[in-house]
């Protein structure tokens, strides 16, 4: 019989334009619906205990955002700007991300907490104030072509991957509200037991021919007794990709501002984050590399020579996700799928 994993569920996206080619990097992936209007008096009612006297002068979207909607504030009398952030697809992750970046803020660069509302009000679901960081993302900046700028982010970015690793845990497995391992979901599952588990689903298999589940089963068994459980447990942002890290140039040098959207953070294998960030990097297109793995080893982590497949395996269970997903665009699974059977080709 098969171990049950519990894990989490994702929201669902819809469809757009598609996009095909795996170096897009989910420029066509977007929110399953826009995200409703948020007038001045909303946002005044819904912060009126953390403004005070200060009223909101201006509201407005910000770009981004797959799971949860983000709006730019402004308070009346002040040119300071915060974020407006709202836990749409897993409320209970607003007091964890605002614990998790307590934990962080003295060794990672992320935005400031300035107030948490983890009940919520007027319909709307729990949310946070975090202090609005300049910057554009890393995927911009990739977008631009300006290499030397693009390697200067990347080796910080492993510079900065580096020291999140430093936060370590006893055991791997999700991440309750108070930073302590909820272990139910994973039960003590390996790497390979999660793919095989999310392959078994009904529409992993829809979306999946017979002969890549086979490959798909081939290499992460070959993997699992190649690697064993790749890493000591430390935090894992759990979507450490160009868009969710923010960069500027500073003294014509670029570097990270801040890492943001930490709602999927859990105890595991630092691998984990650093495949998410090359999920999209090719041998014959290189972007972040080798800049971003040199930061990583001068920040400190130990990189061996097989580092790069320890990362595909590390990330081969977020991708199964997708594709285990029941609702999914058929452009991202396309997408999805190219990138496991890139993953499986290689050799072992």
């Amino acid at each position: 019989m098969r171990r049950r994993l519990n894990l989490p569920r994702r929201r669902t996206l819809r469809n757009t334009r598609p996009r095909l080619h795996i170096q897009d990097e989910k420029s066509g992936w977007k929110v399953a619906g826009p995200p409703p209007p948020l007038s001045l008096a909303t946002a005044e009612s819904l912060l009126a205990s953390w403004r005070g006297h200060r009223g909101v002068e201006d509201v407005r979207p910000l770009d981004g955002g797959l799971m949860n909607r983000n709006y730019r504030v402004r308070l009346a009398g002040s040119r300071d700007v915060f974020v407006l952030r709202f836990f749409d697809h897993d409320p209970a992750a607003c007091v964890k991300e605002a614990a998790v970046l307590a934990l962080v803020r003295d060794t990672v660069p992320v935005p400031e907490v300035v107030h948490v509302d983890a009940n919520g009000a007027e319909g709307f679901p729990p949310f946070l104030v975090l202090e609005f960081v300049d910057g554009i993302s890393l995927r911009e900046l990739k977008r631009r072509g300006d290499l030397d700028a693009l390697g200067e982010a990347a080796y910080d970015a492993g510079k900065v991957l580096a020291r999140l690793a430093r936060h370590r845990f006893d055991r791997s497995g999700l991440l309750t509200s108070a930073l302590t391992i909820d272990s139910s979901a994973f039960d003590g599952a390996t790497t390979f037991g999660l793919v095989d588990h999310l392959a078994q689903s009904p529409a992993f298999q829809r979306r999946v021919d017979a002969d890549l589940r086979r490959r798909v089963d081939v290499w992460a068994r070959a993997s699992q007794r190649r690697f064993g459980d790749l890493s000591a447990p430390s935090l894992v942002h759990g979507d450490f990709n160009s868009a969710n890290i923010l960069v500027r140039e500073e003294g014509g040098h670029w570097s990270i501002a801040a890492i943001l959207d930490w709602e999927f953070a859990f105890a595991g294998s630092f691998f984990c984050d650093v495949g998410n960030l090359l999920r999209y990097e090719r041998a014959d297109r290189p972007r972040f590399e080798p800049h971003f793995s040199r930061g990583c080893v001068d920040g400190g982590l130990a990189l061996a020579d097989d580092w790069r497949e320890r990362a595909l395996f590390a990330d081969l269970p977020a991708l199964c996700e997708l594709l285990a997903r029941d609702e999914l665009p058929d452009h991202v699974a396309d997408e999805v799928r190219e990138l496991i059977s890139a993953t499986v080709s290689r050799a072992t």
